[in-house]
């Protein structure tokens, strides 16, 4: 019944990469516990997140932006697996597939165009 709602519940439709994925994100946990920061190293394949605001899905919330050095999108507008952590200090976050780098939100006057009004 709720995949008919939330399809992604279905565990037939599980991408095969999931469990290094969660595997990966528990080792980050356990750095962050262990050492309560992120390291330089931690970041240094990391891509940057530039323009950037977060976005609700069902699935949890996520950021779209223009990503530069994803390892799979290259240098395009994406929007992150679910995050899972953010740094207090706006530097970086965690999704479940990796750590971004982040770069400045999104502008919102940008996008309303000159001469817009907000009511």
């Amino acid at each position: 019944m709720l995949t008919r709602f939330f399809r992604f519940l279905d565990p037939t439709l599980i991408s095969p990469d999931l469990a290094p994925r969660l595997r990966r994100l528990a080792d980050d946990c356990e750095q962050l516990k262990a050492h309560g920061i992120v390291t330089p190293q931690m970041l240094r394949n990391a891509p940057l997140l530039e323009a950037w605001t977060p976005a609700l899905t069902p699935e949890g919330l996520h950021l779209v932006g223009r990503a530069f050095g994803h390892p799979v999108h290259g240098d395009r507008t994406v929007m992150t697996s679910q995050l899972w952590w953010a740094d207090p200090e706006g530097q970086w976050m965690r999704s479940l597939s990796r750590f971004y780098r982040l770069g400045s939100p999104i502008n919102v006057d940008d996008l309303r165009g000159p001469g817009a009004t907000v009511h």
